[in-house]
């Protein structure tokens, strides 16, 4: 039996990101957008269009019609421009909706914005009432609202391709929410559990009991924790790869160093990159592999040899 609240949520999210996408083309058009154009660059009806254009009214946001044109443009006045910012308890809110929603790349970028305000994914708003009672998520979030201790039923893990149960601290989320970081008192390790691998979450009324070696993980551009064993990778990417780099990982684009090549002066990038796995950053190679010269390490490019043998078997 599907949960109607779940399905709601997401719709909400939905509907959160789609307000966002209108605002950012009614800000970055300064002549206006009639609303035949709104509704195609969306890909939704001019009904809801109108419906959306009504909700920015409502919300304090100053929209001008042209009368000739009846093209719609956002005045771009200090009023405006203050409405477009949030505080630390909006944005925490904004981020909760957004944890409910299935990922995409108009998701993840607005989850960059909103972690630009220095909101901590790790400690959003008391409204986890709001979610769904049984989803691990909001679990884990009062888990961590609490400092009590949880178990992961029926964890599946990646590695040893097992399901077991896990007794940990949960103490964050991960910046793009996927996951949650854990100390793991058996392993005597702080790690990444991954939320659509998790079967079942269960709070327990027990207190963590070492909250001195919770230490934040830092990742790499794929989400993959980089521990003692992560990997330095060395690209050269075209003009394509490059640019869809910066669009899916815009936290790690500055890192792309642009290089004109002589006489033809072809314009690519290098990128230096530590890599805490070699599966996130193999699957965004193989999917640009024209586009994309591995220049080191070699351990890396056996890797994707053997990606592309065992596919061929």
């Amino acid at each position: 039996m599907t949960n109607p609240k779940a399905g709601r949520k997401q719709s909400d999210a939905g509907k959160l990101l789609r307000l966002f996408r209108l605002l950012n083309l009614l800000w970055n058009t300064p002549t206006g957008l009639r609303v035949e154009e709104l509704a195609f660059q969306q890909e939704i009806s001019k009904r809801t269009v109108y419906r959306d254009l009504e909700i920015l009214d409502q919300s304090g946001f100053i929209l001008k019609q042209d009368e000739r044109s009846g093209r719609y443009r956002l005045q771009q006045a200090k009023e405006s421009s203050s409405l477009l910012g949030f505080d630390r308890i909006e944005a925490d809110i904004l981020l909760h909706a957004l944890a409910l929603s299935p990922p995409t790349k108009e998701r993840d970028r607005l989850l960059t914005k909103l972690r630009s305000l220095g909101t901590s994914a790790g400690l959003l708003h008391q409204a986890s009432h709001t979610a769904s009672a049984h989803s691990a998520y909001s679990r884990l979030h009062e888990a961590i609202q609490r400092q009590l201790c949880v178990i992961l039923m029926d964890y599946r893990s990646a590695n040893s391709h097992t399901e077991r149960n896990r007794n940990l601290e949960p103490y964050a989320f991960t910046d793009d929410l996927s996951s949650v970081i854990a100390f793991e008192p058996s392993a005597s390790a702080n790690k990444a559990f991954k939320l659509e691998r998790i079967g079942e979450v269960r709070v327990l009324q027990e207190p963590w009991k070492h909250e001195r070696r919770h230490q934040k993980i830092e990742q790499d551009p794929f989400g993959m924790p980089l521990g003692p064993e992560a990997t330095e990778i060395h690209l050269r990417l075209g003009e394509l790869s490059s640019q869809l780099f910066r669009e899916e990982f815009p936290a790690f684009a500055h890192l792309l160093q642009e290089i004109h090549q002589n006489p033809s002066n072809t314009q690519y990038c290098e990128i230096h990159l530590r890599i805490g796995n070699m599966q996130g950053i193999g699957r965004f190679v193989l999917g640009l592999i024209d586009d994309i010269e591995i220049i080191a390490p070699s351990s890396f490019k056996n890797y994707l040899r053997n990606r592309i043998g065992q596919k061929l078997r």
